[in-house]
């Protein structure tokens, strides 16, 4: 097909279909889409999905784009036999499941309608591009990388909070919370000439197809251990094409991380190219000796330094019964948090204050405090 009878075909689809000539529309033809995880357009424009031959591919097509649309998404469903339109029958997505009977028709092509604006990654981007224009929110306008540290900071806390919490609800809100940062990051590292947001998606993009050569090169492996180990070779080859000089396997790991999420960290890493006790017997022997270790301690200093040690060895039991250490400790502490509060409440229902309180007495409250967990 020349040009211009695909300019013909597609202005009489585009007429079929009921679309405006200046309306933006994503046109992917249907193979194009088959073997994918996930669609590859803007979805808050129409979606045209051309030249579908067999009946199998709607249900694989449905597969793929119920990872972004309803089952109650509207599609328009054009039947077409030797490039004239057949018919066109308005359906759902759900519709799609079962496949869809071509009969007599030569090609389906399916029309899905878009979701709003808010779905969009790009409406997204050109939203935060918007704050920070000269029209745009004064507050914005004045962030640096700099002065939005502490809300990266923040937003990752709290994102994790749901995490721990397994607040399904909590999750999508700080996600997008997260997002807004990276965004913003981006958007203000474009204005100054220094990276876009386009960069970001594309390194990333570049490094996880790099780095997993067993998924897309046909590298083969014997399991997540030998993942992590070639993870690592493929990090220090990376380091030499660039010229960065040598480093240690531990130098990659941030010492701006909380220190049990740090310790944990640096046992990974130190595990992958196997230094590490062959199984947990000795990693409790470990533990014992760092706190026998801590009694004998006769000085702050001693005890101070013996004491990090436990640490280290309780993280590394952490690590062999495969927990995170700082979710747990978090935990704890959220535990603590309600335990605590339940003491304070009790106190207040019967007019005293904590201090009056005997050590038994809030020890009677924290007991109840646990049977109602």
């Amino acid at each position: 097909m020349n040009a211009e009878s695909l300019a013909s075909s597609i202005t009489h689809l585009y007429s079929t279909l009921g679309l405006e000539s200046t309306q933006p529309v994503s046109i992917i033809p249907g193979g194009l889409l088959l073997g994918k995880h996930h669609p590859l357009h803007n979805p808050s424009h129409p979606l045209l999905i051309t030249g579908i031959s067999d009946t199998n591919q709607c249900s694989e097509i449905y597969s793929i784009l119920s990872c972004v649309y309803p089952d109650d998404q509207t599609v328009k469903i054009v039947f077409e036999q030797a490039g004239t339109t057949s018919s066109c029958t308005e359906l759902l997505l759900a519709d799609l499941k079962k496949g869809l009977e071509i009969k007599d028709a030569s090609l389906v092509n399916l029309l899905v309608m878009p979701l709003s604006k808010d779905n969009a990654f790009e409406e997204f981007q050109e939203i935060i591009a918007h704050l920070r224009a000269p029209n745009g929110c004064p507050w914005d306008r004045e962030q640096t990388h700099l002065s939005l540290r502490n809300n990266l900071l923040e937003e990752t806390y709290e994102t994790l909070e749901t995490i721990d919490r397994n607040d399904i609800a909590g999750m999508q809100e700080e996600f997008g919370d997260l997002l807004l940062q990276i965004v913003l990051h981006a958007q203000i590292a474009a204005e100054a000439g220094e990276f876009r947001m386009e960069d970001v998606v594309s390194g990333i993009y570049r490094k996880i197809v790099r780095r997993h050569p067993h998924v897309f090169s046909g590298t083969e492996v014997t399991g997540v251990g030998n993942v992590l180990q070639n993870w690592e070779k493929l990090k220090q080859q990376e380091r030499a094409d660039k010229g960065v000089p040598e480093k240690g396997l531990l130098d990659g790991v941030p010492v701006i991380l909380p220190s049990l999420t740090q310790a944990q960290e640096l046992q990974d890493r130190a595990a992958r190219v196997g230094f590490d006790w062959p199984s947990i017997e000795p990693v409790w022997d470990k533990v014992m000796e760092e706190l026998d270790e801590v009694k004998k301690a006769t000085s702050p200093e001693e005890v101070e330094k013996e004491l990090g040690d436990l640490l280290f060895a309780v993280v590394n039991l952490i690590r062999w019964y495969k927990v995170d250490s700082e979710s747990a400790l978090r935990g704890t502490n959220q535990k603590f948090r309600r335990r605590f509060k339940h003491i304070e409440k009790s106190a207040r229902k019967i007019g005293r204050d904590l201090p009056s309180m005997s050590l038994d007495e809030m020890d009677e409250y924290w007991n109840e405090a646990k049977r109602f967990e």
